[in-house]
């Protein structure tokens, strides 16, 4: 009795078996459409990474560790139990699961890659979970401005096609690093004045930096008893990447000597300074650069003689009749 029952169980199994292998073989699409499992794919990364993280352009690459978690919603007999397994999954034995990653959108002006684009989680019941990391490099002409990035993960169809292939996005924001960067023009830094007349000097300030910025000026040394004047002590001006053709800004300079000017070619030097900051400015952040040195040099034409004029004046008349006289006598 014992005998034919076992037979008999042998029997039942071998006709699973083989109708299972039959079926898996044969029309494994046809067997798929039975029943579907669910899976479950997730990407995540650690915002503080991004956050301290300093994209500057030109610089060193940063490297954003990424986590991809993925399970299935299958009874868990059907993976670990070799005979659950043929009859329900028509499958032998389990792989892992190929997840594959890409960019969705990557901006021109920062090379962006992930460290292992297909990464292999287990299949199971519970979350596996692998890591793999995207690299940003920002390149020279990269703006300073908040970027959104997407990356997507995608898998095939799983386990004899009973488990469909899924997908997920990671959204990650990212803005490259401030350049304080601009240049100062005149184009007569020398210039020749008399007394008391008020010479100016037309500025040209170019922000070749990759944001808007935000120029501070300042007379920093002039010489004693002269009078120097700013246009305006403040400017923004658009980076070259924001306002194409339009990241020029100007000011002026004027100085008026005092009326007592030296002699001829006395030569003074007045100096000013050019900062460049972050516009709008932000709170609590120092997005301040070098200050950019400036020099004007001015020379003087004439001299006067204050409380004299007219005593001059006089002195060359009386000359000037004396001479007439003399001439006269000897005609």
């Amino acid at each position: 009795m014992n005998t034919k029952l076992r037979t008999m169980k042998v029997s039942i199994l071998m006709c699973i078996l083989f109708g299972s292998t039959i079926i898996m073989t044969t029309t494994p699409s046809a067997s798929a459409k039975l029943i579907t499992y669910n899976s479950v794919l997730q990407m995540s990364y650690d915002e503080s990474t991004v956050n301290n993280a300093v994209f500057q352009p030109d610089g060193a690459p940063v490297s954003i560790p990424i986590t991809v978690k993925f399970k299935v919603e299958i009874p868990e007999n059907f993976l670990s139990n070799f005979l659950m397994r043929i009859i329900f999954l028509q499958t032998f034995i389990i792989t892992s699961a190929k997840v594959k990653l890409s960019i969705d959108n990557p901006p021109d002006w920062a090379a962006v890659s992930i460290a292992n684009a297909n990464v292999y989680p287990d299949i199971t019941t519970n979350f596996s979970e692998v890591n793999t990391a995207l690299i940003i490099a920002a390149h020279s002409d990269a703006p300073s401005e908040g970027f959104t990035l997407k990356i997507k993960a995608e898998t095939e169809s799983l386990l004899n096609k009973h488990v469909p292939p899924n997908s997920a996005e990671l959204t990650i924001v990212f803005k490259p690093g401030y350049i304080p960067l601009i240049d100062v023009y005149t184009e007569s830094p020398s210039r020749i004045v008399g007394p008391q007349e008020t010479v100016t000097f037309p500025v040209k300030i170019t922000n070749q930096g990759n944001k808007q910025t935000l120029v501070t000026a300042r007379i920093i040394t002039y010489p004693d008893g002269w009078s120097p004047l700013l246009s305006q002590s403040q400017i923004v001006i658009p980076s070259a990447s924001e306002s194409p053709g339009n990241n020029v800004g100007y000011m002026s300079f004027s100085i008026t000597p005092p009326y007592g000017l030296g002699w001829h070619n006395d030569l003074e030097t007045i100096t000013l300074e050019f900062t460049p900051q972050f516009s709008p400015p932000a709170a609590g952040v120092n997005n301040t650069g070098t200050p950019v040195p400036f020099q004007v040099t001015v020379r003087n034409r004439g001299f006067s003689t204050p409380g004299f004029e007219c005593i001059g004046v006089l002195a060359a008349l009386v000359i000037s009749v004396g001479l007439i006289q003399k001439f006269k006598k000897k005609q």
